[in-house]
């Protein structure tokens, strides 16, 4: 297998079992808001991270890229606490 197709892969795996984890974490704590907001921000922040270093490991991390990244996690925390706090 091509390494650049393997890199991508495996960093893109890795992003979807974080974000499944965060999701099934968000569903276990079914009737407790404050935990589940809190999975919501802390999946939010690993989605952030995970941007963050994927990009400096691809070498192109750029400011851009970076609010990119902090934008679409923050439209998540805030669309998660409207559909916790209903």
């Amino acid at each position: 297998m091509n390494r650049h197709l393997h890199f991508h892969l495996s960093h893109y795996l890795l992003l979807v079992l974080l974000l499944s984890f965060g999701v099934a974490t968000i569903f276990n704590f079914a009737g407790n808001q404050e935990k589940q907001f809190l999975a919501a921000v802390i999946t939010s922040l690993i989605y952030f991270l995970w941007g963050i270093i994927h990009h400096r490991l691809e070498g192109d991390l750029h400011p851009k890229v970076v609010v990119e990244y902090l934008l679409i996690a923050l439209l998540a925390v805030l669309l998660l606490r409207g559909a916790i706090y209903r």
